[in-house]
């Protein structure tokens, strides 16, 4: 006579969903609100804004797209004029501001903002100005978590809040 157990059942496809989730059952990194600014016809530079949380420590390695010759992680430190115009005019007459090259480190289970006024991707040499509502490819690259592909939402305000 066989007897099934509905608990014995249940016990091994837990076991078997705990053992395919990987060695820890860690989700993968996830990148959120991601947006830049439209720009002037004459900017050649723009900011990319987004949220990043990682499972685990982990580093920003390299940026692409092929809307711009370059990328850079910045931060903005001080007084600062930010016209709205995709970018914030670092240095602008009257104002004290510098902008510094920055390594992008994360900690595991931590939330990394990268925001208009600190610490944001530029965007240099670009191709043609982003205009409202176009959208645009991004990638990623992070030391564990390898390639992350974007979508870049160009809008004049934080479109999420």
């Amino acid at each position: 006579m066989v007897v099934k157990s509905r608990t014995g059942t249940f016990a091994l496809v837990a076991a078997l969903l705990v053992a395919c989730a990987g060695p820890s059952g860690v989700d993968e990194l996830k990148v959120s609100n991601v947006w830049a600014r439209p720009t002037p016809a004459q900017s050649d530079v723009a900011a990319v804004y987004m949220s990043i949380v990682s499972p685990v420590a982990d580093e920003l390695v390299e940026v692409s797209t092929d809307r711009a010759e370059s990328t850079s992680l910045h931060v903005t430190s001080g007084a600062k004029v930010d016209d709205g115009a995709g970018h914030e005019n670092h240095g602008a007459a009257g104002t004290e501001s510098t902008m510094e090259a920055v390594d992008l480190v994360l900690e595991p289970n931590s939330r990394v903002d990268l925001v208009p006024g600190g610490r944001h991707l530029m965007l240099e040499g670009l191709v043609e100005p982003l205009v409202e509502g176009d959208t645009f490819e991004l990638i990623l690259t992070f030391l564990e978590a390898g390639e992350v592909r974007l979508v870049v939402e160009v809008a004049t305000n934080d479109p999420n809040g």
